[in-house]
């Protein structure tokens, strides 16, 4: 796999929930920096393979979903699975999507470290990723998406 373009997420005001808004210049891009922004929703201090050197093994995740938007729902969902189930926290992300057949696909390499809530600074857990508000989009200059997640 190739390395994955940078993308930004910031939070958006949303009551009783936390919505992110994701910005890339790349489709991989945009799903990378989502699944970044869910890091740090959970993490004060997620663990980063380019400054702390904690990844300790490799995942693989292929996903596949009719849109965009549920392929999105979906690989945000592997990644709190990853966490809050298998205790792996991602800190290195190989992401490429892609159209294929009329579906789309997602391959990613994951370089996780263990959960450690007291070095990583746990902030409390995210049930899941919802479909309410939920929209990727290409503009001119790059991707954008919007998700929300029940905390």
């Amino acid at each position: 796999m190739r390395e994955t373009p940078k993308g930004t997420s910031r939070p958006l005001d949303h009551t009783g929930d936390v919505a992110l808004e994701v910005r890339a210049e790349h489709l991989n891009g945009l799903f990378a920096a989502a699944a970044r922004g869910l890091l740090g929703i959970l993490f004060a201090r997620p663990p980063s393979a380019a400054t702390d050197g904690t990844v300790q093994e490799d995942t693989t995740l292929t996903l596949t979903a009719s849109s965009l938007e549920e392929l999105l729902v979906a690989w945000l969902d592997e990644v709190l699975f990853l966490v809050q189930t298998r205790a792996r926290v991602p800190a290195d992300l190989d992401v490429v999507v892609r159209e294929e057949g009329g579906a789309w696909r997602l391959e990613a390499r994951l370089g996780v470290a263990p959960l450690d809530a007291q070095a990583q600074e746990w902030q409390g857990e995210v049930k899941a990723t919802t479909h309410h508000g939920l929209h990727v989009e290409h503009r001119q200059g790059g991707w954008r998406a919007e998700v929300v997640f029940d905390v």
